[in-house]
C-alpha cells in the first residue's frame, strides 16, 4: 500500500487532524494510488459513521430571478437560461405537499431553498409558520437556505423549529471573486456564524469543477473545518447553457471520487453530502461515493436540474447494506 496514504489514514483514525503539508503530500499520493485512497477513505467513514447514510430532499421555495451573479447558477437573472427571470414562489400548499412527499418516500430531512441574496421580513414570517407546521405535524428535520441572514433572523428560525442552516462557501476565498462579484466571501462566512450563534447546525460546502485548483479545494476544506460545520454538501458542476460556465467540461467520475475521498481525510467526523451533479457526472459509479467516504445524499430533484428518485436511492442503499438516518 502507498505509505503516504496509509500514514495519513492511520493518523486520522487515531483522532488527529491532518495539517496542510500532510494534505499536500496526500493529494500527490492520491494521483498515484487511487485504490489505496478509496480503501482508507472507506475505513475512515466506517469508523466515524458506520454504515449510516443521511437522506435529504429539498424544495425551491423561490426559484429564479436572483439578482446575484454566481457564474454557475441557472437562477441568476443576469443570464439567459432555461429558468424564468421572474421569481417563482411556491404557495404554502405546494411546499407542504413537497414535505409530505419526502415523508412518504422515507426521507427524514427536508429543506426549503430560496433564490436571491436574502429574504424579506414578510417571507421570514411565512417561513417561520411553515417550518413550525412541518416539524410539528410531519416530524421532519428542517433545513433552510435563505441567503445571507443575521443573528436575529437565525434565532427566529431556530425558535420555529429549524435545525440546520445551509449556506455554501462555494469555493476558496482566493477563487471566490472569479465566480461571484455581487457579494463577498466574508458575507457568506458571517451568515454561517450568525446561524451558529443561534445553535443551528451548519450545512456549508461548495461546488467543484468551476475552474478551481487543487489548492482551492483544500483551502475550502480547511475553512469548513475551521468553521466547525457539521455537514458539507459537495456539488459537482452541471454546466447550464447561458451561464458563464455553461461550456465547462464536467469532471470525470474518478476525479469526483478522489475529491470526496480527500475531504473524508480532511473532515473525518463531518457529514459529507453528495448533492448537485451526482447523476450527470458519476453515471454508473454513483454507489462508489460511499466507498470514497460520503455519508449523505440529496435525493429527488434538485433546484434546476433533475436528480434520482428517492425510491432508486433507497434501493441502492438497501443493496449496499446501508441504513438511513
Amino acid at each position: 500500500m502507498n505509505q503516504t496514504i496509509t500514514e495519513c489514514a492511520q493518523q486520522v483514525l487515531a483522532g488527529e487532524n491532518l495539517q496542510r503539508g500532510q494534505i499536500d503530500r496526500l493529494v500527490s499520493a492520491a494521483g498515484q494510488d487511487f485504490d489505496d485512497l478509496l480503501y482508507w477513505s472507506n475505513q475512515i467513514r466506517q469508523q466515524y459513521f458506520g454504515n449510516k447514510i443521511r437522506l435529504c430532499s429539498i424544495v425551491p421555495g423561490r426559484l429564479g430571478g436572483c439578482n446575484q451573479d454566481c457564474a454557475f447558477c441557472a437562477q441568476s437573472a443576469r443570464y439567459n437560461t432555461h429558468v424564468d427571470k421572474t421569481p417563482q414562489t411556491l404557495t404554502d400548499d405546494e411546499i407542504l405537499a413537497a414535505a409530505a412527499e419526502a415523508k412518504r418516500n422515507g426521507v427524514p430531512h427536508f429543506g426549503i431553498v430560496y433564490s436571491g441574496r436574502a429574504v424579506t421580513e414578510a417571507e421570514l414570517v411565512r417561513l417561520e409558520r411553515l417550518i413550525a407546521k412541518i416539524t410539528r405535524e410531519m416530524g421532519l428535520g428542517m433545513c433552510a437556505a435563505l441567503g445571507i441572514i443575521n443573528a436575529d433572523q437565525a434565532r427566529r428560525l431556530a425558535a420555529a423549529g429549524l435545525t440546520r442552516y445551509n449556506h455554501n462557501l462555494e469555493t476558496s476565498e482566493r477563487h471566490f471573486g472569479r465566480i461571484v462579484t455581487t457579494h463577498m466571501y466574508a458575507d457568506r462566512v458571517a451568515a454561517v456564524r450568525a446561524a451558529q450563534s443561534a445553535g443551528l447546525g451548519i450545512c456549508a460546502g461548495g461546488i467543484f469543477g468551476i475552474g478551481e485548483t487543487e489548492a482551492d479545494r483544500i483551502d475550502m476544506a480547511l475553512s469548513l473545518r475551521d468553521l466547525s460545520v457539521d455537514t458539507v454538501p459537495m456539488n459537482f458542476l452541471h454546466p447550464i447553457p447561458g451561464t458563464p460556465l455553461g461550456d465547462t467540461p464536467p469532471l470525470s467520475p474518478r476525479e469526483i471520487l478522489t475529491i470526496i475521498a480527500l475531504y473524508r481525510f480532511i473532515l473525518p467526523r463531518t457529514n459529507l453530502k453528495v448533492a448537485g451533479g451526482r447523476t450527470l457526472n458519476l453515471r454508473d459509479l454513483q454507489s462508489w461515493i460511499f466507498k470514497a467516504g460520503a455519508t449523505s445524499i440529496l435525493t429527488g430533484n434538485y433546484l434546476t436540474t433533475a436528480g434520482r428518485s428517492a425510491q432508486d436511492d433507497l434501493q441502492m442503499l438497501h443493496d449496499l447494506g446501508m441504513e438511513t438516518f
